[in-house]
């Protein structure tokens, strides 16, 4: 299993964030996005739509 960051790109009708989850750990980049996306729409309830943006290896261990 490895680590990723994950760059998710949060939006509704007020605008768009991104948000930066590191150390999603999943078997490969799609678990990863998978999850990340599942984070966010958790922790941001205000947004209508999810989409990951960018995926790489975390750098941190």
């Amino acid at each position: 299993m490895g680590k990723f960051r994950v760059l998710v790109e949060c939006r509704n009708e007020g605008g768009t964030d991104l948000h930066c989850w590191d150390n999603v750990q999943a078997a490969n980049e799609k678990g990863a996005e998978h999850k990340a996306v599942e984070m966010a729409r958790r922790y941001y309830p205000e947004f209508d739509e999810f989409e990951p943006v960018r995926v790489e290896p975390s750098r941190r261990r």
